[in-house]
């Protein structure tokens, strides 16, 4: 896949020195994607104890670390659906195609080269997973706080969801700045 995507661009030579490159540092995605799985879980279960502490006036962390934690298995799907979708339907596929695509996202509705990279990630977003993510942490806040689905998902909106605007935002800004 190196080969066909860099083709043009590079040569041989260049290419294979990037995949023994790729090779030789493999491991630090296996230091860093647990932390970075570990800081996602910590910012959005402390959104989560700030809106619950506005609503009862109690703060418990550990309880949305919990429920964030549980929420989160939603997302190891998307990674089984892109491996079935691309070994069954997209057989053939460039890097950029299998780094942009993402299953059930407004962004299929797209031909994302003709979008511009800034709207990218907020179209990536918007998926079927991030809608039932959504919809698990509010069941976990309806259990922790007893109270009905509506309340528990208006604490959601109000506390990850203003976290999510405020990430996506950082995001979109670092794309502008950096997208030639």
């Amino acid at each position: 896949m190196y080969f066909n995507t860099f083709a043009e661009q590079l040569t041989y030579e260049q290419i294979e020195n990037i995949i023994n490159e790729g090779k030789k540092w493999k491991w630090v995605s296996y230091v860093i994607l647990p932390l970075l799985t570990l800081i996602k879980l910590t910012l959005v279960a402390s959104c989560l104890s700030i809106g619950l502490f506005f609503i009862t006036n109690t703060f418990s962390f550990k309880a949305t670390f919990g429920l964030a934690l549980e929420a989160e298995f939603v997302f190891l799907i998307p990674p089984f659906l892109k491996i079935l979708w691309f070994a069954l339907f997209q057989t053939d596929y460039t890097l950029q195609d299998l780094q942009i695509f993402y299953p059930l996202s407004a962004l299929n509705f797209f031909d994302y080269t003709t979008v511009q990279p800034w709207l990218i990630y907020p179209l990536q977003l918007l998926n079927v997973f991030e809608i039932i993510y959504w919809v698990l942490l509010a069941r976990g806040v309806s259990q922790v706080i007893e109270r009905d689905m509506p309340q528990s998902f208006e604490v959601v909106l109000a506390s990850y969801g203003m976290g999510l605007v405020l990430w996506v935002a950082v995001v979109m800004f670092i794309t502008v700045s950096f997208t030639p």
